[in-house]
């Protein structure tokens, strides 16, 4: 039989000496063209929310910096007057808060993508795993937990210079914050409900001027560290289709 009328067997049945074949390779999803495909998932998105709901929970903060020195005359005559503050401070308090949590869950957002993303690269980042959401709750090891995160995630692509220019003015700012929120408490004696220490309240606006500052250089070099990680991360995306 010449080369042009070889037998062909019907579909599945295997000839003595014929080779197994391969078996079949699924096509990419819909949507990437053969041989792009890439086994990560965008993180723009969740950079570009981090980036600015961060930015808008600083710009918040500079806010009630600017309007201190009013809140803290206006919680004095509360206090003396046995009446609540102004609604507007309430307001833009509980915005704050808003403004934080919806931060902080994009951060975190972030970090777990760009996490999993290096883990499907095969470059496993280390470090304390999912510690972006559970790494901020622990007293004291708080303080670290979550430069270790950072760490392991911008590893290759963000130094130690950019990772501390973030993380120890926030430090200072957590270090500031609760010693703000007890002015009040020194304020007042709590047998009569009267104002005996006013200065105490008084307090509260160098320490206002100083959390804020940090914040703005932390909020600054944040920027900076997701800039660069997310940068390098679609980098190494791109060679890893190529």
């Amino acid at each position: 039989m010449t080369e042009d009328n070889q037998y062909t067997p019907p579909p599945g049945v295997l000839v003595p000496d014929s080779a197994v074949p391969a078996a079949p390779v699924p096509p990419p999803p819909a949507g990437f063209p053969v041989g792009s495909f890439s086994p990560t998932l965008p993180a723009n998105g969740f950079a570009t929310a981090a980036m600015a709901l961060t930015g808008v929970y600083t710009l918040l903060s500079i806010a009630s910096a600017l309007t201190v020195q009013s809140t803290v005359e206006r919680t004095k005559e509360a206090l003396e007057n046995q009446t609540s503050t102004g609604a507007l401070d309430t307001l833009l308090s509980a915005v704050i808060g808003l403004v934080g949590i919806a931060a902080f869950i994009f951060l975190a957002l972030w970090m777990a993508r760009i996490r999993s993303n290096r883990t499907a690269l095969g470059d496993t980042p280390g470090g304390p795993p999912s510690v972006e959401w559970w790494g901020w709750f622990i007293p004291v090891a708080n303080f670290v937990l979550p430069l270790l995160g950072m760490r392991a995630i911008s590893r290759k692509v963000a130094g130690w210079g950019l990772l501390l220019g973030w993380w120890l003015p926030f430090c200072l700012v957590w270090l500031i914050g609760p010693i703000t929120a007890s002015a009040t408490f020194r304020a007042v004696d709590f047998g009569t409900g009267e104002l005996t220490n006013p200065d105490a309240l008084d307090s509260m606006i160098p320490l206002t001027y100083a959390s804020t500052a940090a914040l703005v250089v932390a909020w600054v070099f944040l920027v900076l560290i997701i800039r660069k990680t997310t940068a390098g991360h679609i980098e190494a995306a791109k060679a890893a289709t190529n």
